[in-house]
């Protein structure tokens, strides 16, 4: 399990990233292992009219917990339509806009919801808070299921091999 250390501005949807959160019940921080919906989620108080920041993700692991079976975890990357690779990172395959966009972010929710509310893993976090601790990009996930592992292989494989003869 490698991370890498990156800074929340930096943090775009569908990374699979570590940071440590402390909730307001809480008197110390908790690691947790989140992927991430939407980095940058606006909401308007509709009592003050202030608009609060939040970091939107799937809670898939946390300190003093079982983590999510790979099963679950299979459902999950076979709901946003499998992996891939984003920089040195691997990532959930998402649509661009989600992470700067409230209604892709919604819809990302609608699609996912049977799975969400059958796992409770669907998590909102104070960026405020978060701004306050360092984050960790998950370089290789070690829970990720050998088979989703092996499908996004020859999806690679597919995809160089057809660059390769197009150069010919």
């Amino acid at each position: 399990m490698a991370i890498k250390n990156t800074a929340w501005s930096k943090v775009e949807a569908g990374q699979i990233v570590d940071f440590t959160y402390k909730s307001k019940n809480d008197t110390k921080g908790t690691k947790r292992t989140v992927i991430i919906i939407n980095s940058d989620y606006k909401y308007r108080k509709k009592s003050t009219g202030r608009i609060k920041r939040f970091v939107v993700g799937l809670q898939i692991d946390v300190a003093g917990k079982r983590p999510i079976a790979k099963n679950q975890l299979n459902q999950i990357f076979e709901s946003f339509g499998g992996m891939e690779i984003e920089g040195d990172s691997v990532s959930v395959k998402m649509k661009d806009d989600t992470n700067r966009n409230k209604m892709a972010t919604e819809k990302t929710y609608q699609k996912m919801k049977n799975i969400v509310n059958r796992y409770d893993m669907w998590r909102t976090y104070d960026r405020r808070e978060c701004m306050k601790r360092r984050v960790y990009l998950q370089v290789d996930y070690n829970r990720v299921p050998q088979d989703v592992i092996d499908s996004f292989e020859k999806e690679q494989i597919k995809k160089i091999t057809s660059m390769m003869e197009n150069e010919d």
